[in-house]
């Protein structure tokens, strides 16, 4: 399976070097201009209307915390999941 997944699979990614980073995005803190850019971002960013950062924390809570609560879940009496393949547990 893993020699079919690298001939069929891994050459339709990008390598890392090509593909976008979060940090790309971001300002560059050892720049000279750092402190103005941030509160030139600041301005920009108190004109945005309260539906935008209610969207953001509610896409960051449903994409990037989902398996934090689930682990923290997991550490629960009568739901623990000590083996990984508990029928009884989260596990399903």
């Amino acid at each position: 399976m893993e020699n079919w997944a690298e001939h069929n699979i891994l050459v339709h990614l990008k390598s890392v070097e090509k593909s976008w980073q979060p940090q790309d995005f971001l300002l560059d803190p050892t720049s000279n201009g750092f402190h103005e850019q941030v509160k030139e971002l600041r301005e920009r960013a108190n004109e945005l209307p309260d539906d935008y950062f209610v969207v953001l924390v509610g896409d960051m809570i449903t994409e990037e915390a989902l398996i934090t609560y689930q682990t923290v879940l997991n550490t629960l009496d009568g739901v623990r999941d000590e083996t990984g393949a508990n029928l009884t547990s989260w596990a399903i």
